[in-house]
């Protein structure tokens, strides 16, 4: 009858711990899979689960994600927002990875903002051949002004116009017109690749990017979960 007393009381104790802390582990593992892909704090991230028995079985009621000014690679991201309902992840691949290896969602949605300032810099350092690189905004336009040299003799001055749009999970620059101006004379073409801003593909919370706007200088990506 005692070791039942006991046997009882390691299982409550179990039950109560597993409660009060696997939403926490679950949170701090999350954590370790996201600060490999964005630079973000413990504090950004918030898990829920009720009762916090089912992430033992690898269940989690409510994934939130709030970021700012925080860096992806060589893009700084204004803001960054994920709400995930449903999600369902593996144990043992977690443990095994120390992180959360999430399986899938049920639903979900990301709002993600980049400042112009921060496209100025990102798209200067991305455009080829261009030299003295200014980037100017337009309601959902985007101008790439710069030098270009020319058979590697003639400067010329070259202006880039295009917009942001996904092609796949891809946020990139499309150019729509290339203008190129010396010698007294004006060429105009469409014959320049899009540059890459940010590749969704490998997002661990499993968000893909469905929409792009521009607006007040301020560059707005929603996504949602993609089960496919």
């Amino acid at each position: 009858m005692k070791k039942l007393i006991i046997l009882c009381i390691m299982v409550v104790l179990i039950v109560v711990g597993a409660n009060m802390y696997a939403p926490q582990i679950a949170e701090a593992g999350l954590y370790q899979a996201l600060s490999g892909k964005m630079d973000i704090e413990p504090g950004d991230v918030h898990v829920n689960a009720s009762p916090g028995l089912k992430v033992l079985k690898g269940d989690l009621d409510s994934i939130t994600v709030h970021g700012k000014n925080f860096a992806v690679g060589d893009l700084r991201f204004e803001s960054f927002d994920c709400d995930l309902k449903g999600i369902h992840f593996s144990p043992a691949d977690s443990l095994m990875n120390q992180q959360l290896t999430m399986l899938h969602a049920d639903s979900g949605e990301m709002t993600a903002s980049i400042r112009s300032d921060d496209l100025k810099t990102f798209l200067t350092q991305k455009v080829n051949n261009l030299s003295d690189v200014s980037v100017i905004f337009s309601d959902d336009a985007v101008q790439v002004r710069g030098t270009v040299k020319l058979g590697g003799i003639l400067t010329a001055q070259a202006i880039i116009q295009g917009s942001f749009g996904m092609n796949g999970n891809k946020l990139m620059f499309i150019p729509s017109n290339v203008i190129v101006e010396g010698m007294g004379m004006t060429f105009n073409g469409t014959r320049l690749g899009s540059t890459e801003i940010y590749d969704f593909s490998t997002f661990p919370l499993g968000i893909r990017p469905d929409s792009v706007t521009l607006h007040d200088n301020v560059l707005t990506i929603h996504g949602r979960v993609s089960n496919t």
